[in-house]
């Protein structure tokens, strides 16, 4: 199978590892097309494919930002959405989901959101995953007892940088952000905060690295996923004290410890890798009717179009915000009000198509005789 792959290239290793031909595409990034502006039309990318190459299947993954490919809902191929920020997008994501014939949802709680069109869609929970190629034991000697890896901004999360600062007034953790691989295989415990009741990826990460995870009691979908005590140790959100306890039981239980990072290892190695989530999409692939589904897509264009609209109205308008943090005639200025501008366009241009559709539907007045 020919395989597009957007946004985020979540899975495009494991595609090719699976037989599959992917062309990845990227924006300021590494990729096999590059691009380097935004949003871009779908015709620019179809005209920069290898010669003679037409995907069968598009796959979206989520990259935490407006569509900057637009056009998508007009192929005639199944296209295929990996969504992760809910917590950030969900007030967009409900309408862009209408472009999607197969949605993927990786927050358990998010789900029945993403069901624009239920009679022509298939949308169902994929939680996140580890890397498979890169989140592994090393086998290095665990010499920190407990680790922090991630932003400490309190602006975004106040209650993690309290938590953080409060933690370090009872004892010793290593913070920090950005690479976590070595770290974590240096960690006997992995600390885990989440930012919005998510399942995150750090929850994955830790565990595939062989270190004991730390992380909240929440809902969401992690009792689905794994049993506290047995691949992993709970929490209470802000709970300062119980974080010091589990931390001073396990270091004095070592053999208790070292049995939950064995179990929560062997749990996401055995289900939650990159790998098996891209064989879960062609699985579910697979089962469906999907020349239906894009049928059915295809033949409901202007209700996509119209939702679509909705989306571009709130990116134009989020666009123009963030320019407006620059002085006028700055580079900041003058990217992010071009693209606001851009956005602007594109719903205005679908506002005038169906305005010139309603007028052709209407049939002009006939004036009453005399």
């Amino acid at each position: 199978m020919k395989i597009l792959h957007l946004g985020n290239p979540y899975f495009v290793h494991d595609f090719r590892d699976l037989g599959h031909e992917v062309v990845q595409v990227s924006i300021g990034e590494p990729g096999d097309i590059q691009l380097m502006h935004y949003p871009v039309g779908l015709k620019e990318i179809m005209t920069r494919l290898p010669s003679g190459w037409r995907p069968d299947l598009v796959v979206l993954g989520d990259h935490s930002a407006y569509p900057w490919v637009v056009g998508l809902e007009f192929l005639d191929v199944p296209l295929v959405w990996y969504a992760i920020d809910s917590h950030l997008h969900l007030s967009w994501h409900t309408q862009y989901a209408a472009v999607f014939d197969l949605i993927f949802v990786a927050q358990l709680d998010a789900v029945r959101y993403y069901r624009a069109d239920p009679e022509r869609q298939a949308v169902e929970w994929a939680p996140l995953f580890c890397d498979g190629r890169s989140d592994r034991r090393l086998g290095r000697a665990r010499d920190l007892p407990l680790t922090f890896v991630g932003t400490l901004n309190p602006k975004w999360n106040p209650d993690r940088v309290a938590l953080i600062e409060a933690l370090r007034r009872k004892m010793p953790i290593h913070v920090q952000s950005g690479p976590y691989v070595e770290l974590f295989n240096r960690s006997q415990m992995v600390l885990n905060q989440n930012a919005a009741n998510d399942v995150n990826f750090r929850t994955f990460q830790a565990m595939a690295c062989g270190a004991v995870l730390l992380t909240e009691r929440i809902g969401n979908g992690l009792s689905e996923l794994f049993q506290e005590g047995v691949h992993y140790v709970g929490y209470d959100r802000g709970q300062v004290d119980q974080i010091v306890e589990a931390v001073a039981a396990y270091r004095d239980r070592p053999t208790e410890g070292e049995a939950i990072a064995e179990a929560g290892y062997r749990r996401v190695m055995e289900a939650h890798t990159s790998r098996h989530r891209a064989e879960r999409i062609l699985e579910v692939l697979a089962r469906c009717d999907v020349s239906s589904m894009v049928a059915s897509r295809r033949h409901r264009l202007l209700d996509v179009q119209g939702c679509l609209i909705t989306v571009y109205d709130m990116a134009w308008r989020r666009y123009l915000q963030g320019a407006m943090v620059y002085e006028p005639g700055t580079p900041g200025f003058v990217q992010l009000s071009g693209v606001a501008g851009q956005y602007r366009a594109l719903a205005d241009r679908i506002r005038a198509e169906f305005d010139r559709l309603i007028r052709e539907a209407v049939p002009p007045t006939v004036p009453l005789a005399s």
